[in-house]
């Protein structure tokens, strides 16, 4: 769905390959904290570079993704729309 969206999109980095940055460069093993970033679907679209039809295909994909949470993004009916929470981790260095 992410490529879809924005096709410059390569791939988001793993928790551990995150962490794994603080070490290359000599810090120590950051604190993390995570929340969710809420959005929905539409204004999503809006932000995004999407090729020519492929809006249709990732509505498809999130609907598709309601009944099982497919996902991963708590996605939820809201009315009109669709919502749902993108997990975000913010990493920060610890003292040493």
């Amino acid at each position: 769905m992410e490529k879809l969206r924005d096709p410059s999109h390569v791939r988001a980095l793993t928790l551990a390959e995150l962490e794994g940055l603080f070490a290359e460069v000599g810090l120590s093993a950051p604190r993390a904290k995570f929340y969710q970033l809420k959005s929905e679907l539409e204004g999503l679209l809006e932000r995004s570079f999407p090729e020519p039809g492929d809006a249709e295909r990732i509505r498809r994909i999130f609907l598709d993704s309601l009944d099982s949470d497919g996902l991963g993004l708590a996605t939820q009916p809201r009315g009109d729309t669709i919502v749902f929470a993108y997990p975000v981790a913010a990493l920060v260095a610890t003292a040493r």
